[in-house]
């Protein structure tokens, strides 16, 4: 049965890849990386480091897919089209709303499953999927963001919680390497490993205060491209949107939006496809 591992570039998933090529875990046969098209300047310089890694280390294949790019659809869909990330936007009582999220499923899940049809499996459009393992890197201390599999062929496959469930039934992994986030942490520290970045989308809106204070003042280039979109996102009347939307929970334009520096909450939490 084929071992996948979702690999969204950040601390717990890039783990996986490298306990898994370094036979710490057992070895997966891929790992796949949807890129959406504007991920954190920080995250592409890692994933180069990543390939140049595999390369010297007989590492996991390593698959970066680009089949739809979410950057440059927001930049296009300025006034026609339905914004498919959760921007904020206030509602007729003067409180403030979140649009509803279909990036993730759309461009990060979506691509992947179509590739493990389309190229791993070589199956048409329509043909059941063979039962696959797909890797998860969340740990013990986000176990809540366990999910169930919608489709039948998917085991979702935690390791580092010890679980693996699909569409029926929860189980046991007998080969699991329970670990929270510090742990994780420690052994890059312990293998001389640098630690990923966080890994998001330059623009996404579930970042805290602090993330695009720190975007600002050390991303100039990443926080331009997400002004780009905050205001490419504006406006949505006909898709049914009456209120301007915005990346920032303040519904004030991005490029003039006070951050409070000290606020490091996210938003709002995203399925665990992204940030892993």
């Amino acid at each position: 049965m084929l071992q996948i591992i979702s690999l969204g570039m950040g601390v717990q998933s890039t783990a996986l890849y490298l306990m898994s090529s370094l036979k710490e875990l057992p070895r997966a046969d891929y790992a796949i990386f949807a890129d959406t098209g504007k991920e954190g300047s920080g995250t592409y310089r890692y994933l180069s480091f990543l390939q140049e890694w595999r390369e010297r280390n007989n590492g996991i294949p390593l698959i970066v897919l680009k089949e739809k790019n979410l950057f440059e659809d927001l930049l296009s869909r300025k006034n026609s089209q339905f914004a498919p990330i959760p921007a904020f936007t206030e509602n007729g009582d003067g409180s403030v709303g979140m649009l509803r999220r279909q990036c993730t499923g759309e461009y990060k899940i979506a691509v992947t499953d179509r590739y493990v049809r389309d190229v791993i499996y070589g199956l048409p459009r329509y043909a059941r999927r063979p039962a696959t393992h797909v890797w998860h890197g969340i740990t013990l201390d986000e176990i809540e963001r366990m999910a169930i599999p919608s489709e039948a062929w998917k085991i979702n496959t935690y390791p580092f919680i010890g679980h693996c469930v699909n569409y029926k039934e929860q189980q046991r992994l007998p080969w699991a390497k329970p670990m929270n986030r510090s742990d994780v942490i420690n052994w890059y520290l312990l293998h001389g490993l640098e630690i990923p970045p966080k890994s998001s989308c330059v623009f996404c809106p579930y970042q805290s205060d602090h993330a695009w204070a720190v975007c600002k003042r050390e991303q100039p280039e990443d926080f331009a491209a997400a002004v780009r979109v905050d205001e490419a996102i504006r406006h949505n009347s006909q898709r049914g949107i009456q209120q301007p939307v915005y990346l920032h929970r303040s519904c004030r334009p991005l490029a003039n939006a006070i951050f409070d520096d000290a606020k490091e909450e996210p938003w709002g939490e995203c399925s665990g496809c992204c940030h892993v």
